[in-house]
């Protein structure tokens, strides 16, 4: 097939592009660019039909908040407050995401934890986990904590990407729709490895707040 002169330079912009977008993004952003979507658009889903994501969400919602997500909120709210302790903890703000604030801190090889805050879509933390060792049942694993009724897990072997949205902190419940999803999920991890994650996310928080004289004692 021919092609017009302006044709050739916009293709050969197109793989520039995706030269640099392969060459530039580590995987571990790219998992969490996924599940940045994906919050976004579960959230736009609740602001618009409301319960009608969950059967469930009523009975859900009518539990008491854990303490660690308000404290994850008066955090992220007063960040300004706060700086000096989130950097000292190993936070640092990053761009490129459409959050008022956007935190990341690198555990280590194989972790990164990250804190995003907006007025319109609330509080989230990213827990990406990339295992370094050979021959592990998967590539990556991602919880996305948005509140206590919404945290979402997805888990990537080679092309096979599995997401299940969890209506509880304790991972006893999950949306519907997700059945399969999660029984593939349970075949590359399971709950008790993915509840450890998760109470890095309470631990991380807790330590903040503790840093920053909050907590029982401190509110």
């Amino acid at each position: 097939m021919e092609y017009t002169e302006k044709e050739k330079k916009g293709i050969d912009k197109v793989e520039h592009m995706n030269r640099l977008f392969d060459k530039i993004l580590l995987p571990a952003i790219g998992i969490l660019i996924i599940m940045l979507l994906f919050s976004f658009i579960v959230n736009k889903y609740r602001e618009k039909f409301g319960t009608e994501i969950n059967p469930f969400a009523e009975a859900v919602t009518q539990k008491p908040e854990p303490e660690v997500f308000a404290l994850r909120r008066r955090l992220l709210a007063d960040y300004g407050q706060y700086q000096k302790e989130f950097e000292a903890y190993g936070y640092k703000p990053v761009d490129g995401f459409s959050y008022d604030l956007s935190l990341c801190k690198t555990v280590d090889k194989e972790m990164s934890i990250f804190q995003f805050a907006d007025s319109k879509l609330g509080e989230l933390t990213v827990i990406n986990y990339i295992p370094k060792q050979e021959n592990t049942p998967y590539d990556s694993l991602s919880i996305a904590v948005s509140s206590p009724n919404l945290i979402t897990v997805t888990a990537k072997s080679g092309e096979e990407s599995h997401t299940v949205t969890f209506l509880t902190h304790d991972f006893s419940s999950y949306k519907s729709d997700d059945t399969d999803q999660f029984n593939s999920l349970m075949k590359l991890t399971d709950i008790d490895e993915i509840t450890a994650v998760y109470e890095i996310f309470e631990t991380d928080i807790s330590n903040i707040a503790e840093n920053c004289g909050l907590g029982s004692s401190g509110r």
